[in-house]
């Protein structure tokens, strides 16, 4: 399964990183890897936009909460906008949506 992240400056002070794939056990360290470089004091609100992930397993829901940490003591906004069940049954099952904002789509966002 192919497996992309891309980045984009939508407005100042925030990111959107857009997930295209599987966020397994191979994909989740390189996602890890590339939400982290976005995380610093002050630095730009971060927005992880999984529409268009089919799967989310243990290891991109461990990235989600391990980024969504870093950003808490950055005191930066941590948004995930997601609407297919592939990604929200998981954050539902996990109470993840509960620890940081879940959004349907980017436009209030931008």
């Amino acid at each position: 399964m192919r497996f992309t992240v891309t980045e984009q400056l939508v407005r100042r002070g925030s990111v959107v990183i857009a997930v295209l794939g599987e966020v397994d056990a191979r994909s989740g360290p390189v996602l890890h890897t590339r939400l982290q470089e976005h995380v610093r004091k002050a630095g730009p609100d971060l927005i992880v936009d999984l529409t268009a992930v089919s799967f989310l397993g243990i290891a991109g829901l461990a990235t989600l909460m391990a980024v969504w940490e870093a950003t808490v003591t950055a005191e930066v906004e941590f948004i995930v906008v997601a609407r297919t069940r592939a990604v929200l049954r998981p954050l539902r099952l996990t109470g993840l949506d509960r620890k940081f904002d879940v959004v349907a789509g980017l436009a209030a966002e931008r």
